[in-house]
């Protein structure tokens, strides 16, 4: 499995782009959110793009979802309609960018256990608005994608096992409060999730307060040494092999 980190900032992306990131694995490919332009500066990408995950629809993960279905709308060759799994109605999203009618796409009705080749479940987070953390399996790694969240023991059940844990970095330890209240993780309870999953990889994403190298260094005194903890960027490529 190969995942592709087009954009990997938060709310305000100061020197990047917001979540969208690339799946791709030997029975298929998945687009998980829509917050980066990178996704349309390589037309195979756009083509491709025909099954899309969407956490949330807070603008950071969503602010191209009607470029998407636009942009392949006028790719010669592209037929299918993008599919979408998303915990809200795409199609009130669309009809409040008042382009409701516009055809290309469609969504499931739910979430699918077996999707592009890939078995799939869901869980929703704690975060204002409804979120759903993905597990996301090939068949030979398992992979949690959790989009914006806190902490919940819930969630480290959900976690629990996979074999690449991808998870939000928002926030500082001294401004643990806030990140509680508006649902985002700070490296201590990055830290905690973490510890009580066990995943082989730790995967930092969605930075807004600290910089991907220092949440991944505000973390690591903290984490499990058995854990193996990558920051991620925008542009940056992660192969993940099978599990031995």
């Amino acid at each position: 499995m190969k995942i592709t980190f087009l954009g990997t900032r938060g709310g305000f992306p100061m020197g990047g782009q917001t979540s969208c990131t690339r799946i791709e694995a030997a029975c298929g490919s998945l687009v998980i959110d829509l917050g980066s332009t990178r996704l349309f500066e390589n037309p195979a990408w756009i083509a491709a793009a025909d099954h899309v995950l969407m956490t949330h629809f807070h603008p950071d993960h969503i602010a191209h979802l009607a470029s998407l279905i636009i942009a392949r709308l006028n790719m010669p060759g592209v037929e299918d309609p993008v599919s979408f799994v998303a915990p809200e109605s795409v199609g009130d999203y669309l009809n409040d960018a008042k382009l409701g009618q516009v055809p290309g796409w469609r969504q499931e009705a739910g979430v699918p256990r077996e999707w592009n080749g890939f078995s799939l479940h869901a869980v929703q987070t704690r975060h204002p608005r409804i979120n759903y953390a993905y597990r996301i399996s090939d068949g030979h790694v398992s992979l949690v994608w959790t989009g914006d969240c806190t902490y919940s023991m819930e969630l480290a059940e959900f976690c629990s096992g996979a074999d690449v844990v991808v998870c939000e970095a928002s926030m500082k330890d001294c401004n643990q409060k806030n990140a509680d209240e508006w649902g985002h993780m700070t490296p201590s309870t990055f830290a905690r999730l973490m510890n009580e999953a066990q995943p082989r990889i730790a995967v930092t994403t969605h930075y807004t307060e600290l910089e991907p190298a220092d949440f991944a260094n505000a973390v690591r005194s903290l984490l499990d040494a058995t854990i193996q903890l990558v920051p991620a960027y925008d542009g940056f490529e992660l192969e993940i092999p099978k599990a031995g």
